[in-house]
């Protein structure tokens, strides 16, 4: 109990402190990216506007920029209501001072994933990891953007050192972060809770009602944001689905179906059989690499058969990347990590934007790495 303290008193005392840089140092960020999107729901809300109410929100954002609102275009909030409850306080601030909160946010979560991933690591090899991250490409351009990605990052982290120190409250409030990203966190949520039913001991049960009642409790805090959510939330992502095309997308199922003269709309099937492949050939390996393997080999799978993922999405891919770090004892699989890491860099270098396609030959390359050991250890134990 004494520590659990400790460690909030530490996690509100560097928040503070974020918010006090986030104030007096002039960050040179673009408030109007990605972050825009976030804050302008949140300012929402404080008003008595229901999340989902796009007409509403358009309406508020022209009279405060003095337009008319034929002038406005606002997205459809694609994200659960919780994530929008849980970040009001940034819409209590200048959206100048608040996209300098998010961004210092990020990077304390990104920091925050990293030293719980290397728990366990040698000193210098944890303080190599640090920078890696940071150097990572995907991750600089969440960061500059302001993109939502790092709680759930962060949530999978937490799962990861949860797993191996067998902590429940971490495990569930892992499981809720992972939720923030949904079109991601999905795989990993399903992987661990199905992973939490097959361990049949003390910590699977009570992690997974653990889980169960976090849930419930997001469920409920939803109604903060709209009163009915769980309806305009679904028409939300449909009309996002509309508005939002998807030329610029890094995505392996959307790639193939147009080879074979396919849209985005007819891309399902493809990834859905890209799914059930990936998910047999997991489960064939009956895998022996600890508890950790589900959540790192599903992050992989959620980029290897979304349809819709755009470049920042694959900073999700530091999670199996420090996976495979954290066991690597060779020359050979250090070179294999160094190519996967670098290879985001080559393509932008040779192709620009269109050089994303190496974000999935690098997603693809540790899927490969991860079942190669999985089938190894397998053969081992028989």
């Amino acid at each position: 109990m004494k520590r659990t303290i400790l460690i909030l008193a530490a996690v509100v005392g560097v928040i503070g402190l974020l918010f006090v840089v986030a104030w007096v140092v002039p960050l040179p960020l673009n408030p109007f990216l990605d972050f825009q999107v976030l804050y302008r729901a949140d300012q929402g809300i404080l008003q008595g506007i229901p999340l989902y109410d796009r007409a509403g929100q358009a309406q508020m954002v022209a009279e405060s920029l003095g337009v008319t609102v034929e002038q406005v275009f606002v997205l459809p909030f694609p994200y659960p209501p919780w994530y929008a409850v849980l970040t009001l306080p940034l819409a209590l601030f200048p959206i100048e001072v608040a996209v300098r909160m998010w961004f210092l946010l990020n990077i304390a979560m990104l920091l925050a994933s990293v030293w719980l991933v290397t728990d366990g690591w040698e000193p210098r090899k944890r303080l190599y990891s640090f920078i890696a991250a940071f150097l990572f490409l995907p991750v600089i351009g969440a960061l500059i953007v302001g993109q939502y990605v790092f709680p759930a990052i962060l949530g999978m982290s937490l799962i990861l050192y949860a797993l191996k120190h067998q902590r429940i409250g971490l495990s569930a409030l892992g499981m809720a972060l992972v939720t923030f990203k949904p079109h991601i966190g999905i795989f990993v949520l399903l992987a661990v809770l199905a992973h939490f039913i097959l361990r049949r001991d003390e910590f699977g049960r009570r992690a997974f009602w653990t889980t169960g009642c976090t849930g419930v409790f997001l469920f409920l805090i939803g109604f903060v944001a709209d009163r009915a959510w769980p309806i305009t939330y679904f028409q939300s992502l449909v009309n996002f689905g509309n508005v939002s095309d998807c030329e610029i997308c890094a995505s392996l199922p959307l790639t193939i179906a147009r080879v074979i003269g396919l849209g985005f709309d007819q891309s399902a099937p493809v990834a859905g059989t890209l799914l059930v492949v990936l998910v047999a050939l997991f489960i064939g390996s009956r895998h022996r690499l600890g508890d950790e393997a589900p959540v790192a080999f599903f992050v992989c799978v959620a980029l290897a058969v979304n349809p819709y993922l755009l470049n920042y999405d694959f900073s999700f891919a530091v999670i199996p990347l420090f996976f495979l770090a954290g066991s690597a004892g060779s020359k050979k699989d250090w070179l294999w990590l160094a190519l996967i890491f670098f290879l985001p860099w080559v393509g932008l270098g040779l192709f620009e934007r269109a050089g994303n396609s190496a974000l999935l030959v690098s997603v693809f390359s540790m899927i490969i790495i991860i079942l190669t050991r999985l089938y190894k250890k397998h053969r081992i134990a028989l």
